[in-house]
């Protein structure tokens, strides 16, 4: 079913398709050509562009070009037989926190379901050559982010970013437990070896990526994934990083865009975590413990476990017989303890204990103490 795309959503399209990912560049164009609205139809008519000194001759005929040739049309149509939607600033689901950065995608490419709010994205990020305590932290605040309903972000990579979403996709009440965003087209798996995660991630979540389908990862492409990656996210939590990581590129992102960062410690000795002790150190992230430590930052609560109900007393007891049987509901004692706490002597609480054994209301364990 093909989707319908407003003039606005066709201009963002248009200026994605003409410039790529370079935001900077399509905002002083709108910026110098009074709105997006004008500038896409002053480019559809032919007629004169007012471009900035440092666009070319080849990139203002490609915009004009663009613009007349049909290419828009092209594009939704190869995006509705991809099963892929195209996300514009203008779109109600184009994600609230990512709009509110310095340089905001101006398309997403989305593969699976973007919802008009995501509820409390928190990105977890970490070594792609992780250790094996890396690899258990990072499943296991994955899951249990997921578990209290907030959507874990990665960017797909090998190694902590891959096994917190797949932690996430444990998850099997929340509605939408990852997000995953590429530094390829959105159709593009890299690396491979996670295509299987990828798929399970469409499924149930969402891939997104700011270049158009079919673009190839570069070098270039990957810093600024990680923008994204910490611009839709309330937090981001390093989980693992060594001293000279590519995880602090995100971490600054993270902090230019007013984003809480949260980190792991772990032992000094551990060369893996330099970079994650580092960050506690100077004071760049926040220590955590448990998941209840971020989510505690933003209003959510684990509730503690509930003390099991206390067994009722059987009827027909008398006062004694009922003020011994309530002090065993309670814990386990031993006879000693059961006389200090009722005042019965040693002959009256073997006498009531025995008639509670036999009458199958308590049993003795085997260290002595008696329980209900």
């Amino acid at each position: 079913m093909r989707r319908d795309y407003s003039q606005k959503d066709r201009a963002w399209l248009w200026l994605n398709e003409a410039l790529g990912a370079k935001v900077a560049t399509a905002d002083f164009l709108i910026y110098c050509n009074d709105g997006l609205i004008p500038l896409y139809e002053t480019a559809a008519k032919g007629r004169a562009i007012k471009f900035p000194d440092n666009i070319g001759a080849s990139l203002q005929d490609k915009l004009k070009r663009t613009a007349a040739d049909g290419s828009v049309d092209r594009l939704i149509d190869s995006l509705d037989r991809s099963g892929i939607e195209a996300v514009t600033r203008d779109s109600s689901n184009y994600p609230r926190l990512l709009r509110e950065i310095y340089d905001p995608p101006t398309v997403l490419f989305v593969k699976g379901k973007l919802p008009d709010e995501i509820r409390l994205p928190i990105a977890v990020i970490g070594s792609r050559k992780v250790s094996d305590y890396g690899m258990q932290m990072a499943d296991h605040f994955g899951c249990e982010l997921a578990e209290n309903g907030a959507c874990v972000v990665s960017g797909l990579a090998l190694g902590c970013d891959a096994i917190a979403a797949r932690g996430a996709l444990r998850s099997r009440c929340n509605p939408l437990p990852t997000i995953a965003v590429l530094g390829s087209g959105v159709d593009v798996v890299y690396p491979y070896e996670n295509k299987k995660l990828y798929d399970e991630i469409a499924e149930r979540g969402a891939i997104i990526s700011e270049y158009r389908p079919g673009k190839e990862p570069s070098r270039e492409s990957f810093p600024q994934r990680n923008r994204i990656i910490s611009g839709l996210s309330r937090g981001i939590l390093v989980i693992e990083a060594a001293a000279k990581s590519g995880t602090r590129i995100t971490v600054d992102f993270a902090h230019e865009q007013g984003r809480d960062v949260f980190a792991l410690p772990a032992r000094l000795t551990d060369l893996s975590s330099i970079g994650t002790n580092g960050l506690i150190k100077s004071g760049g992230a926040k220590p955590v413990f448990g998941v209840d430590d971020i989510l505690y930052e933003y209003g959510m609560f684990i509730p503690e476990p509930s003390a099991p109900p206390v067994k009722s007393a059987p009827t027909g007891l008398d006062f004694k017989q009922k003020k011994l049987y309530d002090i065993l509901a309670k814990g386990e004692k031993t006879v000693d303890m059961l006389c200090e706490e009722t005042g019965f002597d040693v002959s009256e609480v073997n006498t009531y204990l025995t008639e509670f054994e036999l009458s199958g209301i308590i049993k003795q364990l085997p260290n002595g103490q008696y329980s209900v």
